[in-house]
């Protein structure tokens, strides 16, 4: 049982369902929920944090993962057979 439900809006959705573009800044979602962000956003977070990579899941890449342009996004896709 889950102890809170993401809802449509907020920092837990964005966690759950933003996607990395190649477009600087944040662009709406192809989703239809939280947003997409670019590299430079990828770059200030990660300089605001002191870390060199963000590592994140749930989004299908044909081969298996891929680097945000930039390279501070890595993208890791490990359901093998989704939808065939």
């Amino acid at each position: 049982m889950r102890v809170k439900e993401p809802g449509d809006e907020g920092i837990l959705v964005d966690c759950l369902w933003s996607d990395p573009c190649d477009i600087n800044g944040r662009q709406p979602s192809k989703r239809g929920i939280s947003c997409m962000f670019g590299p430079d956003v990828t770059e200030k977070f990660c300089a605001e944090n002191n870390i060199n990579l963000v590592v994140r899941a749930h989004e299908v890449k044909m081969e298996g993962f891929e680097y945000q342009k930039g390279g501070k996004c890595l993208t890791i896709f490990s359901a093998p057979n989704y939808c065939d």
